[in-house]
């Protein structure tokens, strides 16, 4: 007997169409982290924070310790102004940051319908138009941050659509054998974005303040009056550029064939399938799998409803908990909480402010995060998605441990409204040093690492306080200021000075990476292939909304719990990771190299052929 010819298997292969689709529909991932990287940077630039009443500038400048300068020695060009911030920056910030997340929110509630109603490839189409949109009201914003949120919202709209329809997409469009694979490229590109938004939005911001010496010797009579803002203005149209781009590459890409099949539209369905993979319409293998699409099709028309309540059901309930809790867990590791301290491991580095807060981040994170992300690509389809969620936990679960004990940093308070820097008569005694860690015999004082002195000084590029008994206020030595950013060098230095700190500087770094390569990419993975073709897109809007919330939860309470606790925070994401890993063992389904027609049967308990 002769064996059958294998012509369709054949050509299923990386040059295919079907492939060269969902790679373009992963590029959605390199404007999220574009976006990612992009805000985190304007915030931090000048134009941006006076424009926006985040921050006041009255003339004078910094150096590179955030120190005030007073005297610019031998004609020396200031590198970067002395902001002042206002009393209701955060406040401002945050209503900023909450219109995106919240576009994220209603962004993934609307696309669940609209993904099901106009189609995939329109609802893709649609969301990276939004994106180009939300991104050009941001860059017109007028002098208020009200405006600027409503461009966030936008925004946020067509990122909380991507992250549901992309996934859905693609896992429609390959193979099972090579499903993870390709839907994990979706987070490739977003590592390219955060790195390439980082390194030209850090350019944006160096070449826009290269060349201050225009601002000297100028009286500024309100310290609210803005400055130049091309610099973030720029940053926000080469945004909306991209977004336009890829509205455009995403036009080419194919309907999806299980859509159509389930809208009873079988003749678009079997040509598309036949277009995706170059084969004619009655080859015997085309036509077998089009059979198993139109019925599978047939059947989720039978058996339910397009509707949220279809979650619920006996047979789908395991499966919606799954994702909820999968998509609760990513949050409360603490990746957010540790993704804050990201910069600060760089700050005692030798080098400019610049080289510290951008440079050295971006090379470490691009090498370690990208390696880390490879490997794991790698190994999605070979030892599946529950192995790479538990490594991960268990991995983050350990780093975690560690830094209950060995944190490195301190909460950051505000000096109170009525003291400066120099001299604040405060006590605030929480940890005494005991031994003075320096003594300057030019001010005639004993220095020590606490708040448990007369008086107080707060370090402005670290977590650091300075503390002695003498008052020398009336001091007449000359660079006072200079001498302090000395002494907070020594301070950090001798606070540094550990093995453990060390590690777990390290720890943290690590931490991130493999977060962003396990529990990062496989519940936007897990999410589209577990659900049956009628609820798929739902099911992906659940992953993403229970995801949006609880950030939001946790960026809210955790400023004050870690005020409160200090590194005991750390805490209750060791916790998280303990049931992250308890929770994959015992209730995720491994579902690699299954096809999503015979989902149905792996999610009930039963044997698979894959």
């Amino acid at each position: 007997m002769k064996a059958k010819k294998k012509i369709f298997s054949n050509k299923i292969k990386f040059k295919n169409f079907n492939f060269i689709a969902a790679i373009i529909v992963a590029g959605a991932g390199f404007l999220y982290g574009y976006d990612i990287s992009l805000i985190k940077v304007v915030f931090m630039m000048d134009a941006f924070r006076i424009w926006f009443r985040l921050a006041t500038w009255d003339g004078n400048y910094r150096n590179d310790n955030g120190t005030l300068i007073t005297v610019l020695n031998n004609g020396a060009r200031p590198k970067y102004r002395y902001l002042v911030e206002t009393e209701n920056n955060n406040f401002v910030e945050g209503v900023i940051t909450a219109g995106y997340v919240f576009g994220t929110i209603f962004g993934a509630l609307i696309v669940s319908y609209m993904g099901d109603k106009m189609g995939r490839r329109k609802t893709i189409i649609f969301s990276s138009i939004i994106f180009s949109v939300g991104a050009f009201v941001q860059a017109c914003s007028f002098h208020s941050a009200i405006f600027l949120s409503v461009g966030r919202f936008i925004l946020g709209l067509s990122i909380g659509g991507f992250t549901v329809i992309c996934p859905v997409y693609i896992s429609e469009l390959i193979p099972a054998k090579s499903r993870g694979e390709i839907s994990y490229i979706y987070y490739m590109f977003m590592i390219g974005g955060i790195v390439f938004s980082a390194i030209l939005n850090a350019i944006i911001l160096y070449l826009m303040n290269i060349d201050n010496t225009k601002e000297l010797n100028v009286t500024r009579n309100n310290a609210s009056e803005s400055i130049n803002n091309l610099e973030w203005r720029l940053a926000f149209f080469i945004q909306a550029f991209l977004g336009s781009i890829y509205s455009a590459v995403v036009y080419v890409i194919p309907k999806s064939p299980r859509w159509l099949c389930f809208k009873e539209r079988n003749v678009e369905a079997i040509h598309t399938l036949a277009n995706i993979y170059n084969a004619k319409i009655n080859d015997a293998e085309l036509q077998e799998e089009f059979d198993t699409l139109k019925n599978d099709a047939i059947v989720n028309r039978a058996v339910g409803h397009q509707n949220y309540s279809e979650l619920l059901i006996p047979s789908i309930r395991q499966r919606t908990f799954n994702i909820i809790f999968m998509n609760c867990i990513q949050q409360w590791t603490g990746i957010a909480f540790f993704l804050c301290f990201h910069t600060q491991i760089f700050r005692n580095m030798d080098g400019s402010e610049i080289e510290r807060v951008f440079v050295f981040p971006i090379l470490t994170f691009f090498i370690a995060a990208f390696l880390t992300s490879f490997v794991c690509f790698s190994l999605i389809d070979r030892y599946g998605r529950k192995s790479l969620l538990l490594v991960g936990t268990l991995i983050m679960l350990v780093i975690s441990f560690y830094n209950i004990f060995a944190f490195p940093f301190q909460p950051q308070e505000k000096l109170p409204s009525n003291s400066t820097p120099l001299y604040s008569k405060i006590k605030n005694c929480k940890v005494k040093s005991g031994t003075s860690f320096h003594h300057d015999n030019d001010l005639g004082i004993d220095l020590f690492n606490d708040e448990c002195h007369e008086f107080v000084y707060f370090c402005p590029q670290s977590a650091d306080r300075i503390s002695w008994d003498k008052d020398i206020s009336k001091s007449t030595y000359k660079d006072i200021t200079k001498k302090f950013d000395e002494f907070c060098k020594i301070a950090n230095d001798a606070s540094s000075r550990s093995v453990s700190k060390d590690i777990s500087k390290i720890s943290i770094h690590f931490f991130i990476c493999i977060y962003i390569s396990t529990w990062l990419p496989v519940p936007f993975i897990y999410k589209a292939e577990i659900f049956p073709l009628r609820i798929r897109m739902k099911g992906s809007a659940v992953g993403t909304i229970t995801n949006r919330i609880n950030y939001l939860i946790i960026m809210a309470i955790y400023p004050y719990l870690y005020r409160s606790w200090g590194s005991k925070i750390v805490f209750l994401f060791t916790f998280a990771c303990v049931i992250g890993s308890i929770f994959t063992i015992i209730s995720c389904t491994e579902c690699k190299g299954v096809s999503l027609e015979k989902m149905e049967e792996k999610m009930s308990g039963k044997v698979v052929e894959s």
